[in-house]
């Protein structure tokens, strides 16, 4: 399952991923951030990308070529835009290398943390409050 909130007025995207997730998702949840840009989210801004408590077996390499095809088909619409992909099981990690490699044609700095402390200060934002 992939769930998205938006924090700081669009600036900050954090999407976490729980469970099994499957390529569906991942390509309907790439599309959704394609078409909520310049709605609710905003030029600028930062993505927490939490994978650590998914079941990635499911997705393959040609996925994530998929989603670095849809990046780079709207990149230039969005601009650059940095996100914070935590993972560390190692197929999650594994994936989210290859992400971060295919993502620098589409302007997208990518970073790989097991924390999301780590993640949220290499992006310069302070992460939201939890939630009740």
């Amino acid at each position: 399952m992939i769930k998205r909130k938006i924090y700081q007025g669009g600036l900050l995207v954090v999407t976490k991923c729980s469970g099994e997730v499957t390529a569906e998702e991942l390509i309907k949840s790439e599309y959704w951030m394609v078409n909520n840009f310049g709605g609710e989210i905003k030029p600028g801004f930062s993505q927490i990308f939490d994978a650590l408590d998914a079941d990635t077996d499911k997705i393959t390499e040609n996925d994530i070529h998929r989603v670095a095809q849809v990046n780079l088909n709207h990149g230039e619409e969005r601009g650059s835009f940095s996100m914070a992909i935590l993972a560390v099981k190692p197929y999650s990690l594994a994936l989210a290398k290859l992400h971060k490699l295919l993502s620098v044609a589409a302007h997208i700095r990518v970073e790989i943390f097991s924390d999301s402390e780590a993640a949220y200060k290499w992006l310069g934002i302070q992460q939201p409050a939890a939630e009740p």
